[in-house]
């Protein structure tokens, strides 16, 4: 018998199951880029390749586009900026805003970052055993989180079975 319990739980533990994956990968990830001598972490090739196809973007442009918190862009970013990837100024027009752009650092690993990215996705597809049918699911859950969050619905469900 499977000692697993967050198998055990199945769809009730989704949460847990999610992230489970998600560590399991970006750990992984973590590893191979220290065996590559490279000091990066494995969420930063989404801002990477937002500031590479779109030089001057804002923080709530990043933010916007991964459905991130500016807050965590900001974490993100700042961490970049530390180990050298990008470069922050503020914009011309409006100087409340701060805009990024990739240092020379991060356009010379470019090619190596978009090579790893090509090759995790052709892996992934190996790991889903070419079945990508769990994308619809996630995106009707992301859905269904964005018009109400997890625990605004078992909320609720506690207020309805007090009444």
């Amino acid at each position: 018998m499977d000692n697993d319990l967050v198998k055990q739980l199945g769809y009730a533990n989704l949460d847990t199951r999610l992230k489970r994956i998600s560590d399991k990968m970006s750990h992984s990830l973590r590893a191979m880029y220290r065996d590559f001598d490279m000091d990066t972490e494995p969420n930063w090739y989404l801002v990477l390749w937002i500031v590479n196809n779109q030089p001057n973007v804002s923080v709530m442009e990043i933010a916007n586009r991964l459905k991130f918190t500016h807050q965590s862009v900001m974490n993100m970013t700042s961490k970049m900026i530390n180990k050298g990837y990008l470069k922050n100024l503020k914009d011309p027009l409006d100087k409340r805003k701060t805009i990024f752009n990739l240092t020379k650092k991060a356009e010379d690993a470019m090619p190596l970052f978009t090579k790893i990215w090509e090759i995790g996705k052709k892996v992934t597809l190996e790991l889903l055993n070419e079945n990508t049918e769990i994308m619809p699911h996630l995106e009707q859950l992301e859905a269904n989180l964005e018009k109400a969050s997890f625990g605004e619905r078992i909320a609720n469900e506690l207020v309805n079975e007090k009444k």
